[in-house]
Protein backbone atom coordinates (compact mmCIF):
# COMPACT_ATOMS: atom_id res chain seq x y z
CA UNK A 1 0.00 0.00 0.00
CA UNK A 2 2.50 2.27 0.55
CA UNK A 3 3.85 2.48 -2.96
CA UNK A 4 0.08 3.05 -3.63
CA UNK A 5 0.70 6.13 -1.30
CA UNK A 6 3.39 7.60 -3.13
CA UNK A 7 2.74 7.28 -6.60
CA UNK A 8 -0.86 9.53 -5.54
CA UNK A 9 1.33 12.02 -4.31
CA UNK A 10 4.16 11.47 -7.09
CA UNK A 11 1.13 12.39 -9.54
CA UNK A 12 0.20 15.83 -7.87
CA UNK A 13 1.59 18.90 -7.50
CA UNK A 14 3.12 18.67 -4.07
CA UNK A 15 4.76 21.10 -1.83
CA UNK A 16 5.27 21.17 2.42
CA UNK A 17 3.84 23.71 4.75
CA UNK A 18 3.59 23.27 8.39
CA UNK A 19 3.48 20.00 9.02
CA UNK A 20 0.96 19.28 5.98
CA UNK A 21 1.98 18.06 2.39
CA UNK A 22 -0.19 19.80 -0.12
CA UNK A 23 -1.13 17.13 -3.26
CA UNK A 24 -2.70 19.71 -5.45
CA UNK A 25 -4.44 18.56 -9.23
CA UNK A 26 -4.44 15.12 -8.38
CA UNK A 27 -6.38 13.02 -11.27
CA UNK A 28 -8.03 10.36 -9.23
CA UNK A 29 -6.93 7.12 -9.97
CA UNK A 30 -6.65 4.51 -7.05
CA UNK A 31 -10.40 5.44 -4.47
CA UNK A 32 -9.06 2.09 -2.60
CA UNK A 33 -5.99 3.77 -1.52
CA UNK A 34 -7.41 7.47 -0.98
CA UNK A 35 -9.97 5.29 1.34
CA UNK A 36 -7.09 3.50 3.16
CA UNK A 37 -5.54 7.36 4.14
CA UNK A 38 -8.86 8.51 5.05
CA UNK A 39 -8.98 5.65 7.08
CA UNK A 40 -6.09 6.03 8.64
CA UNK A 41 -7.06 9.64 9.38
CA UNK A 42 -4.40 10.95 7.25
CA UNK A 43 -6.73 14.02 5.25
CA UNK A 44 -6.06 17.31 7.13
CA UNK A 45 -9.58 18.20 5.28
CA UNK A 46 -13.14 16.87 4.89
CA UNK A 47 -13.35 14.67 1.91
CA UNK A 48 -15.77 11.92 0.90
CA UNK A 49 -14.58 9.50 -1.19
CA UNK A 50 -17.53 7.90 -2.04
CA UNK A 51 -18.44 11.61 -4.00
CA UNK A 52 -15.09 11.24 -5.86
CA UNK A 53 -14.89 10.23 -9.44
CA UNK A 54 -12.08 8.30 -11.59
CA UNK A 55 -10.61 11.21 -13.68
CA UNK A 56 -11.90 13.74 -11.59
CA UNK A 57 -8.87 16.16 -10.09
CA UNK A 58 -8.97 17.08 -6.35
CA UNK A 59 -6.37 18.70 -3.73
CA UNK A 60 -5.37 16.78 -1.56
CA UNK A 61 -3.77 17.95 2.52
CA UNK A 62 -1.99 15.28 4.39
CA UNK A 63 -0.80 14.80 7.74
CA UNK A 64 2.70 14.41 7.32
CA UNK A 65 2.38 13.36 10.88
CA UNK A 66 0.18 10.76 9.92
CA UNK A 67 1.75 9.19 6.87
CA UNK A 68 5.00 8.86 9.74
CA UNK A 69 2.88 6.67 11.18
CA UNK A 70 2.49 4.36 7.38
CA UNK A 71 6.70 4.86 7.33
CA UNK A 72 6.02 7.67 4.38
CA UNK A 73 8.84 10.34 6.02
CA UNK A 74 9.24 13.87 3.94
CA UNK A 75 12.81 14.46 5.51
CA UNK A 76 15.96 11.84 6.49
CA UNK A 77 15.36 14.44 9.76
CA UNK A 78 11.87 12.61 10.81
CA UNK A 79 13.26 9.22 8.98
CA UNK A 80 16.06 9.00 11.46
CA UNK A 81 14.17 10.34 14.53
CA UNK A 82 11.93 7.55 14.40
CA UNK A 83 14.53 4.56 13.40
CA UNK A 84 17.71 5.94 15.21
CA UNK A 85 18.34 2.69 16.81
CA UNK A 86 16.85 -0.08 14.60
CA UNK A 87 15.96 -0.31 11.15
CA UNK A 88 13.05 -3.24 10.96
CA UNK A 89 14.72 -5.62 8.19
CA UNK A 90 12.49 -5.87 5.30
CA UNK A 91 9.91 -3.21 6.54
CA UNK A 92 9.03 -0.76 3.68
CA UNK A 93 9.50 2.73 4.07
CA UNK A 94 10.10 5.96 1.84
CA UNK A 95 11.55 9.43 2.17
CA UNK A 96 10.30 12.24 0.27
CA UNK A 97 12.89 14.56 0.46
CA UNK A 98 15.84 11.66 -0.62
CA UNK A 99 13.42 10.20 -3.30
CA UNK A 100 14.60 7.26 -1.02
CA UNK A 101 12.67 3.34 -0.10
CA UNK A 102 13.69 0.65 1.41
CA UNK A 103 14.02 -1.35 -2.20
CA UNK A 104 16.40 1.64 -3.07
CA UNK A 105 18.50 2.90 -0.30
CA UNK A 106 21.13 5.41 -0.86
CA UNK A 107 24.45 5.99 0.66
CA UNK A 108 22.64 8.08 3.28
CA UNK A 109 21.00 4.90 4.85
CA UNK A 110 23.56 2.74 4.01
CA UNK A 111 25.49 5.18 6.48
CA UNK A 112 22.98 5.26 9.11
CA UNK A 113 22.59 1.26 9.31
CA UNK A 114 26.66 1.09 9.16
CA UNK A 115 26.09 3.51 12.63
CA UNK A 116 23.01 1.22 13.81
CA UNK A 117 25.60 -1.71 13.38
CA UNK A 118 28.60 0.04 15.07
CA UNK A 119 26.59 0.68 17.94
CA UNK A 120 25.16 -2.97 18.20
CA UNK A 121 28.93 -3.78 18.03
CA UNK A 122 29.74 -1.63 21.00
CA UNK A 123 26.91 -2.53 23.03
CA UNK A 124 28.33 -6.29 22.27
CA UNK A 125 31.57 -5.58 24.11
CA UNK A 126 30.01 -3.46 27.43
CA UNK A 127 29.92 -4.76 30.79
CA UNK A 128 26.17 -3.33 30.91
CA UNK A 129 24.07 -1.49 28.33
CA UNK A 130 20.47 0.16 29.11
CA UNK A 131 18.17 2.50 28.32
CA UNK A 132 17.76 6.42 29.70
CA UNK A 133 14.86 8.72 28.31
CA UNK A 134 15.24 7.38 25.24
CA UNK A 135 18.56 6.92 24.66
CA UNK A 136 20.77 4.00 24.37
CA UNK A 137 24.23 3.88 26.61
CA UNK A 138 26.74 1.36 27.51
CA UNK A 139 29.42 1.29 29.99
CA UNK A 140 32.58 0.17 28.66
CA UNK A 141 35.68 -0.88 31.08
CA UNK A 142 39.24 -2.65 31.13
CA UNK A 143 40.91 -3.54 34.18
CA UNK A 144 42.34 -0.06 35.12
CA UNK A 145 39.55 2.44 33.31
CA UNK A 146 35.90 2.45 32.40
CA UNK A 147 34.01 4.52 29.87
CA UNK A 148 30.18 5.68 29.98
CA UNK A 149 29.13 5.75 26.25
CA UNK A 150 25.73 7.63 25.80
CA UNK A 151 24.61 7.02 22.33
CA UNK A 152 23.81 10.57 21.26
CA UNK A 153 23.68 11.70 17.73
CA UNK A 154 21.35 13.43 14.96
CA UNK A 155 21.01 13.11 11.43
CA UNK A 156 23.13 16.13 10.97
CA UNK A 157 25.93 13.57 12.49
CA UNK A 158 25.23 11.16 9.71
CA UNK A 159 25.03 13.74 6.72
CA UNK A 160 28.35 14.99 7.63
CA UNK A 161 30.50 11.83 7.95
CA UNK A 162 32.93 10.82 5.03
CA UNK A 163 32.76 8.34 3.35
CA UNK A 164 34.03 5.56 6.17
CA UNK A 165 31.52 2.95 6.06
CA UNK A 166 34.41 -0.08 4.83
CA UNK A 167 36.24 1.28 8.24
CA UNK A 168 32.91 1.15 10.28
CA UNK A 169 31.73 -2.38 8.94
CA UNK A 170 35.44 -3.71 10.06
CA UNK A 171 35.67 -2.18 13.30
CA UNK A 172 31.99 -3.46 13.79
CA UNK A 173 32.88 -6.99 12.63
CA UNK A 174 36.31 -6.66 15.39
CA UNK A 175 33.90 -5.78 18.00
CA UNK A 176 31.25 -8.39 17.43
CA UNK A 177 34.09 -11.27 16.71
CA UNK A 178 35.57 -13.76 19.41
CA UNK A 179 38.03 -12.49 21.52
CA UNK A 180 40.92 -11.67 20.28
CA UNK A 181 44.61 -9.66 20.48
CA UNK A 182 43.16 -7.01 17.73
CA UNK A 183 39.61 -6.97 19.53
CA UNK A 184 41.43 -6.19 22.93
CA UNK A 185 43.48 -3.58 21.09
CA UNK A 186 40.65 -1.84 19.90
CA UNK A 187 38.50 -1.73 22.97
CA UNK A 188 41.43 -0.58 24.98
CA UNK A 189 41.95 2.49 21.98
CA UNK A 190 38.19 3.18 22.31
CA UNK A 191 38.43 3.68 26.06
CA UNK A 192 41.75 6.10 25.41
CA UNK A 193 40.13 7.91 22.60
CA UNK A 194 36.80 8.53 24.35
CA UNK A 195 37.91 8.72 27.93
CA UNK A 196 38.68 12.72 28.06
CA UNK A 197 35.80 13.95 26.04
CA UNK A 198 32.44 15.14 27.26
CA UNK A 199 30.10 12.28 27.61
CA UNK A 200 27.41 14.02 25.93
CA UNK A 201 29.54 14.17 23.19
CA UNK A 202 31.36 10.62 23.46
CA UNK A 203 29.54 9.12 20.29
CA UNK A 204 29.28 12.56 17.90
CA UNK A 205 33.09 12.37 18.45
CA UNK A 206 33.95 9.59 17.34
CA UNK A 207 31.73 9.67 14.02
CA UNK A 208 32.97 13.01 13.31
CA UNK A 209 37.03 11.70 14.41
CA UNK A 210 36.62 7.97 13.49
CA UNK A 211 39.08 7.91 10.61
CA UNK A 212 41.36 9.10 13.37
CA UNK A 213 40.09 6.56 15.64
CA UNK A 214 40.85 4.17 13.21
CA UNK A 215 43.77 4.97 12.10
CA UNK A 216 45.30 4.79 16.19
CA UNK A 217 43.50 1.00 16.42
CA UNK A 218 45.59 -0.19 13.12
CA UNK A 219 48.93 1.63 14.42
CA UNK A 220 48.35 0.00 17.86
CA UNK A 221 48.25 -3.37 16.17
CA UNK A 222 50.74 -2.96 13.83
CA UNK A 223 52.92 -2.45 16.49
CA UNK A 224 51.82 -5.04 18.64
CA UNK A 225 52.56 -7.72 15.73
CA UNK A 226 55.96 -6.24 15.26
CA UNK A 227 57.38 -5.47 18.90
CA UNK A 228 55.28 -8.51 20.32
CA UNK A 229 54.43 -10.78 18.02
CA UNK A 230 57.37 -11.72 15.95
CA UNK A 231 59.40 -11.08 18.90
CA UNK A 232 57.43 -13.77 20.72
CA UNK A 233 57.91 -16.28 17.48
CA UNK A 234 61.40 -15.51 17.74
CA UNK A 235 62.19 -16.52 21.10
CA UNK A 236 59.65 -19.67 20.89
CA UNK A 237 62.34 -20.74 17.65
CA UNK A 238 64.98 -20.28 19.99
CA UNK A 239 64.09 -21.95 22.53
CA UNK A 240 62.50 -24.43 20.92
CA UNK A 241 65.88 -25.15 18.43
CA UNK A 242 68.10 -25.21 22.00
CA UNK A 243 65.77 -28.00 23.28
CA UNK A 244 65.92 -29.99 20.47
CA UNK A 245 69.62 -29.73 20.55
CA UNK A 246 70.21 -30.16 24.37
CA UNK A 247 68.21 -33.46 24.07
CA UNK A 248 69.99 -34.79 20.57
CA UNK A 249 73.48 -34.06 22.24
CA UNK A 250 72.22 -35.64 25.79
CA UNK A 251 71.21 -39.42 23.85
CA UNK A 252 75.19 -39.47 23.78
CA UNK A 253 76.33 -38.24 26.81
CA UNK A 254 73.47 -40.96 28.75
CA UNK A 255 75.47 -42.92 26.86
CA UNK A 256 79.13 -41.76 27.93
CA UNK A 257 79.05 -44.45 31.13
CA UNK A 258 77.67 -47.27 29.06
CA UNK A 259 80.21 -46.93 26.36
CA UNK A 260 83.04 -46.50 28.24
CA UNK A 261 83.06 -50.40 28.88
CA UNK A 262 83.28 -51.10 25.09
CA UNK A 263 87.47 -50.56 25.32
CA UNK A 264 87.71 -51.96 28.83
CA UNK A 265 85.78 -55.34 27.86
CA UNK A 266 88.04 -55.62 24.69
CA UNK A 267 91.05 -54.95 26.19
CA UNK A 268 90.44 -57.45 28.65
CA UNK A 269 89.60 -59.94 26.40
CA UNK A 270 92.41 -59.61 24.75
CA UNK A 271 95.12 -59.92 27.45
CA UNK A 272 93.52 -63.07 29.10
CA UNK A 273 92.94 -64.89 25.79
CA UNK A 274 95.61 -67.84 25.75
CA UNK A 275 97.63 -67.47 22.17
CA UNK A 276 99.52 -70.72 23.09
CA UNK A 277 96.75 -73.34 23.65
CA UNK A 278 93.92 -71.92 21.26
CA UNK A 279 91.44 -74.17 21.87
CA UNK A 280 90.53 -73.96 25.70
CA UNK A 281 87.47 -73.35 26.99
CA UNK A 282 88.55 -70.02 28.68
CA UNK A 283 89.26 -68.91 24.91
CA UNK A 284 85.86 -70.33 23.89
CA UNK A 285 84.42 -68.59 26.39
CA UNK A 286 86.01 -65.52 26.26
CA UNK A 287 84.78 -65.32 22.29
CA UNK A 288 81.02 -65.42 23.41
CA UNK A 289 81.17 -63.30 26.21
CA UNK A 290 82.57 -60.65 23.64
CA UNK A 291 79.61 -61.45 21.34
CA UNK A 292 77.07 -61.42 24.00
CA UNK A 293 78.64 -58.03 25.36
CA UNK A 294 78.09 -56.29 21.94
CA UNK A 295 74.66 -57.45 21.58
CA UNK A 296 73.73 -55.92 25.27
CA UNK A 297 74.96 -52.86 24.04
CA UNK A 298 73.13 -53.35 20.67
CA UNK A 299 70.83 -53.06 22.17
CA UNK A 300 71.24 -50.15 24.20
CA UNK A 301 72.05 -48.17 20.66
CA UNK A 302 69.18 -49.17 19.20
CA UNK A 303 67.18 -47.46 21.92
CA UNK A 304 69.47 -44.57 21.49
CA UNK A 305 68.81 -44.40 17.24
CA UNK A 306 65.16 -45.04 18.49
CA UNK A 307 65.30 -41.84 20.52
CA UNK A 308 67.26 -39.85 18.01
CA UNK A 309 64.01 -40.98 15.35
CA UNK A 310 61.47 -39.66 18.20
CA UNK A 311 63.45 -36.43 18.36
CA UNK A 312 63.33 -35.91 14.72
CA UNK A 313 59.05 -37.10 14.40
CA UNK A 314 58.76 -34.23 16.95
CA UNK A 315 61.26 -31.89 14.93
CA UNK A 316 59.06 -32.64 11.73
CA UNK A 317 55.95 -32.15 13.93
CA UNK A 318 56.56 -28.91 15.37
CA UNK A 319 57.91 -27.26 12.12
CA UNK A 320 54.72 -28.74 10.26
CA UNK A 321 52.60 -26.24 12.39
CA UNK A 322 54.34 -23.19 10.18
CA UNK A 323 54.02 -24.80 7.38
CA UNK A 324 51.89 -21.87 5.68
CA UNK A 325 53.85 -19.09 7.30
CA UNK A 326 56.96 -17.89 5.29
CA UNK A 327 59.44 -17.18 8.13
CA UNK A 328 63.03 -17.63 6.99
CA UNK A 329 63.99 -17.79 10.46
CA UNK A 330 62.31 -21.52 11.05
CA UNK A 331 64.55 -23.17 8.21
CA UNK A 332 68.07 -21.20 9.46
CA UNK A 333 67.24 -22.40 13.48
CA UNK A 334 66.21 -25.82 12.46
CA UNK A 335 69.25 -26.51 9.88
CA UNK A 336 71.54 -26.62 12.91
CA UNK A 337 69.12 -28.59 14.87
CA UNK A 338 69.25 -31.16 12.02
CA UNK A 339 72.93 -31.16 11.57
CA UNK A 340 73.36 -31.84 15.04
CA UNK A 341 71.09 -34.43 15.06
CA UNK A 342 73.13 -35.70 11.67
CA UNK A 343 76.63 -36.14 13.94
CA UNK A 344 74.55 -38.13 16.65
CA UNK A 345 73.97 -40.70 14.37
CA UNK A 346 77.30 -41.08 12.65
CA UNK A 347 78.40 -41.34 16.39
CA UNK A 348 76.13 -43.78 16.86
CA UNK A 349 77.51 -45.56 13.99
CA UNK A 350 80.98 -45.18 15.20
CA UNK A 351 80.21 -46.87 18.01
CA UNK A 352 78.46 -49.71 16.70
CA UNK A 353 81.40 -50.19 14.00
CA UNK A 354 83.77 -50.43 16.52
CA UNK A 355 81.59 -52.50 18.83
CA UNK A 356 81.31 -55.28 16.53
CA UNK A 357 84.86 -55.04 14.74
CA UNK A 358 86.36 -55.85 17.61
CA UNK A 359 84.73 -59.53 18.52
CA UNK A 360 84.75 -60.21 15.11
CA UNK A 361 88.31 -59.50 14.58
CA UNK A 362 89.23 -61.75 17.54
CA UNK A 363 87.27 -64.61 16.54
CA UNK A 364 89.07 -64.19 12.86
CA UNK A 365 92.00 -64.54 14.56
CA UNK A 366 91.47 -67.18 16.56
CA UNK A 367 90.39 -68.83 13.54
CA UNK A 368 93.09 -68.18 11.31
CA UNK A 369 95.67 -69.10 14.41
CA UNK A 370 93.77 -72.18 15.01
CA UNK A 371 93.71 -73.01 11.26
CA UNK A 372 97.58 -72.39 11.07
CA UNK A 373 98.01 -74.61 14.15
CA UNK A 374 96.32 -77.52 12.44
CA UNK A 375 98.53 -77.12 9.67
CA UNK A 376 101.05 -77.66 11.51
CA UNK A 377 100.00 -80.36 13.35
CA UNK A 378 98.98 -82.40 10.06
CA UNK A 379 102.57 -81.50 8.68
CA UNK A 380 104.62 -82.60 11.60
CA UNK A 381 102.09 -85.79 11.36
CA UNK A 382 103.07 -86.46 7.87
CA UNK A 383 106.71 -85.71 8.82
CA UNK A 384 106.43 -88.43 11.31
CA UNK A 385 104.85 -90.91 8.90
CA UNK A 386 106.86 -90.73 6.42
CA UNK A 387 110.24 -90.86 8.29
CA UNK A 388 109.07 -94.11 10.04
CA UNK A 389 107.77 -94.79 6.61
CA UNK A 390 111.30 -94.84 5.16
CA UNK A 391 112.42 -97.09 8.33
CA UNK A 392 110.53 -99.91 7.97
CA UNK A 393 111.66 -99.62 3.91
Amino acid sequence: MLSRIVNIINRSERRIESGTLFCNNYIVADKECLGYLAEHECFEQLIYIEDLNDGEPVNLELSLHKLALLDFYDSFESFFFKNKYYIEPQKEYYIYDIKCSNTTPNGLICKHVTVITLINAIKNIAKHSYIDADIENSIIFREDKTVFLPFEYDSQDILSMDSEIDKLNATSNILKGVDSEKKFLFINELINFLEKIDESNRFKFLLSNFQEFYDKCNNAYQFYLRDFSYNKLKIELDSKALEYTQKIQSVINEAQTKLIAIPTVFVLAFTTFDYSELLTIKNIVTILSLFIFAVIIQLFLNNQQSTLNFIQDNINSYKSTFRYDNIAKITSRFSLVEFELKKQRNRLLIVEVILWLIPIVLFCLWLVLFGLSITSNVINYLFVFITVFKILI
